[in-house]
């Protein structure tokens, strides 16, 4: 689609999936060559049109960010591409209301860097390759590991074309380390899962490998980066399920705006399984 200005479809699509994002993260997404004002022209003519609506946010500038309306969800499922297998989709005030319209527009953000990133490098990652809050079972009492999405991607090795996968948490300061090292820890119960009445973990009958972790620190200044990856650290060696996990998995986090600026095959991510390593891109992240 890179190129091309994108259609009524995508667009629904994408919202279905993502619940909110701006007219400006619909254009990095499906913009193509053109510009920022057809994105929000088309934005317009769909509010018109009774699919979708905004909510103004409070930074400066006011800008908007867009939902499906009921009539707008009605018309998207009957799109095959934004249903999400086991997943009953929220409307959009209620998964704000759950998960904070920072959180969603900051997975956006995540998720913009990473489609740019592959589309300059030659590389696969489109506008539906991140899933927001899948849910993968992990006990028999209902037990689940939800990470805040799930990233596929293609990435070209020596060997060749590679599918890539990553589970993604946003980490904010002010919720302290305690949410992500449980999300890490729930994390770790998906991987050391047993294959029910057999030998072996059950996620190897699902993944060649299994999904790397990336940790992304939203509202961390540069001057704070390492202190954060130190509390984080700090955290995993509390709980020997996660620092298992993080010996076997690459992990590592990067802050948001690092991650933006240069794209997350560069240098900005800090390896969690292990101290005294330099950042590096995110498929450099061994064990």
């Amino acid at each position: 689609m890179n190129g091309e200005l994108e259609t009524d479809h995508d667009v629904l699509v994408t919202l279905a999936r993502f619940t909110l994002a701006t007219a400006e993260q619909l254009h990095q997404l499906h913009g193509g060559q053109a510009g920022l004002k057809q994105t929000q022209k088309r934005m317009a003519r769909l509010h018109e049109e009774g699919l979708a609506e905004f909510v103004t946010l409070p930074q400066a500038g006011r800008a908007k960010a867009w939902h499906l309306t009921g009539q707008g969800v009605a018309t998207a499922a009957t799109f095959p591409e934004a249903r999400r297998p086991g997943h009953q989709a929220a409307p959009a005030e209620q998964a704000a209301l759950r998960y904070g319209r920072g959180h969603l527009l900051d997975l956006g953000r995540v998720h913009t860097a990473f489609v740019a990133d592959a589309r300059a490098r030659g590389e696969g990652c489109g506008p539906l390759d991140l899933v927001p809050a899948p849910e993968h079972p992990t006990g028999p009492a209902g037990e689940a590991y939800r990470p805040a999405a799930e990233l596929s991607y293609t990435a070209t090795t020596t060997g060749g074309r590679r599918r890539l996968r990553a589970f993604v948490e946003l980490h904010r300061p002010g919720t302290g380390t305690e949410h992500t090292a449980e999300q890490l820890a729930a994390c770790a119960a998906l991987w050391e899962q047993a294959v029910p009445g057999g030998s072996g973990r059950a996620w190897e009958r699902r993944w060649r490998a299994f999904p790397s972790v990336l940790v992304v620190l939203v509202g961390t200044t540069a001057a704070a980066v390492d202190a954060a990856v130190e509390e984080l650290r700090l955290a995993v060696e509390e709980r020997p399920a996660v620092a298992e996990l993080l010996a076997a998995v690459p992990t590592g986090a990067a802050r948001l705006e690092d991650l933006v600026q240069h794209g997350p095959a560069a240098a900005v991510w800090h390896p969690l399984g292990a101290e005294g390593r330099r950042p590096r891109g995110w498929t450099q992240l061994q064990p």
